[in-house]
Order: C-alpha cells, then structure tokens, then sequence
C-alpha cells in the first residue's frame, strides 16, 4: 500500500511520485486509479473508439512510469499524463488515416447493443425513455464525426476544456501553448460544432 502522508489522510500526487522514484511501484496503481477513468474518457474523445482508447491509456500510463523520474514537478502528474494521453491518441489518429480504420475483435463480438459511450457513462444519468437511446446514439454519432472533422488543436482544446472541464491553464499546459490560444480553439471549435450540429441543437 502506498505510504500516507504525515496528516494521515491520502497522499497527494507529489507524495506518490515520490514514491514511486523511490522504488514502491505500487504507488503508482494509485496514480493510475486516480487518473485512468479521465485518461481513458480523454482518449475515447480523441479516437473515438473504446477499444483503441483503453489501449492509449494503457500506452500512456506505461510511458509515464517509465519516465516519471523526468518529471520535473511531482504536482503536475495529471497534467502531464494527460498531454502523454492527448500526444499518443493525437498520433493514432494520424497512423489511422495512413493505414485505414479498423474493427477491433472485440467491438466485433461484443453483441450487447450498448454503444461505447454508455459504457462508460454514469448508469444514474441514462435516460429510459422509449426511443431516447437510439436518438442518444445517433447525436453521438453525428458529434464523433464532427469532432473528427476539426483541426487537432480545435478538437483538443474543446475535448479537455469544454467535455473535461480542464481549467484553461491546465489545458495549454497539456497543449503547450497559451492561454489565449486555448480559448481561440475552443471558440472555433464550438463555432464549427454549432454549425455542422445546426439540426441537432
């Protein structure tokens, strides 16, 4: 179990860093605990299928052990694993439009009808209205292919900032750019996302 620190309560991200450099591997599960679900979500967002994300998130957790003892500032450990996560979906997308889209085996035998954004969201927040599922799964669909469509520096400011809820200093953080060049994308973004999305909301 990772070490608690002196207050007793849970130990913050720094202390886990710590840690971990200091050769307790395990408190690194709990980085990974306290940050998969929004790696994986970031990830799906980016590369529009779960399957491909859980592999991003993976990739990117186990780049992040393996070069924790280059982060500078223990604190930063989300940010920086979420601009490893945004890097590594960033070049998926790129190695998928040169190689061509595929099916994962296990998209394909899944047969419970539940789409992979109902997967990962809150069961509390469903909507059991007869028809609402399907309506829910087609916006999804028509807002992936929207989201695809913008630039990557668009589509990933509106992704951590406006679908995270990133604070914006964090995301040009992630980024590395401004502040001012976050709320620039995000603006185009939701300008190009109104239009393209003009019959839906």
């Amino acid at each position: 179990m990772p070490q608690q620190c002196a207050t007793g309560g849970r130990p913050d991200d720094a202390e886990l860093v710590r840690q971990v450099r200091a050769g307790r591997s395990e408190a690194f599960d709990e980085l990974v605990e306290r940050y998969q679900r929004r790696a994986v979500s970031v990830a799906y967002r980016l590369v529009g299928n779960l399957h491909d994300a859980l592999e991003v998130s993976q990739d990117a957790f186990v780049r992040a052990f393996k070069g924790i003892e280059t982060l500078e500032n223990g604190d930063r450990f989300g940010s920086w694993l979420l601009r490893i996560v945004t890097n590594l979906s960033l070049n998926f997308r790129r190695d998928r439009a040169v190689r061509g889209p595929r099916i994962s085996l296990d998209d394909c035998l899944r047969d419970d009808g539940t789409a992979p954004a109902a997967r990962l969201a809150d069961p509390s927040h469903s909507d059991q209205r007869p028809g609402a599922e399907l309506a829910a799964d087609e916006l999804h669909e028509v807002v992936q292919a929207a989201l695809a469509e913008l630039p990557e520096s668009q589509r990933t400011a509106l992704v951590l900032f406006s679908m995270e809820q990133l604070p914006q200093k964090q995301v040009a953080e992630i980024m590395g750019c401004s502040v001012e060049a976050v709320k620039w994308h995000v603006f185009q973004a939701r300008r190009k996302l109104r239009e393209r999305l003009a019959d839906y909301v």
